[in-house]
């Protein structure tokens, strides 16, 4: 099982991450909670899912850490350079796709 946390855990963590925020967007817009502004730009769904994408984030970076230290222990080179690859793939996935919930507006 850890072989698989530091091969995939970066993605594990996107995954995750992205279907939390689609369904958070999904219910929030279901709830009306996208259409009225209340603080600057900003309405009551973008003030919650704001902390659930900036979270993720850091889970993501804690996993990419966690994947550098592991593969300083790694006697396979190929092996940390998977596991880093896949945590900055979750960290860059992570921002960029969680990214939207910063803009106004989001339901239609």
């Amino acid at each position: 099982m850890a072989l698989v946390n530091q091969l995939f855990g970066g993605l594990l963590i996107w995954a995750v991450g992205f279907s939390v925020i689609y369904a958070g967007h999904g219910l929030g817009c279901g709830l009306g909670w996208g259409e009225h502004l209340v603080l600057g730009p900003f309405t009551p769904l973008n003030i919650a899912l704001i902390p659930v994408w900036l979270a993720f984030v850091l889970i993501a970076v804690w996993a990419l850490r966690r994947a550098s230290h592991a593969g300083e222990t790694s006697e396979e080179p190929a092996m940390r350079r998977a596991g880093l690859v896949g945590g900055w793939a979750g960290l860059v996935g992570m921002v960029v796709t969680g990214a939207p919930v910063l803009l106004p507006a989001h339901c239609l």
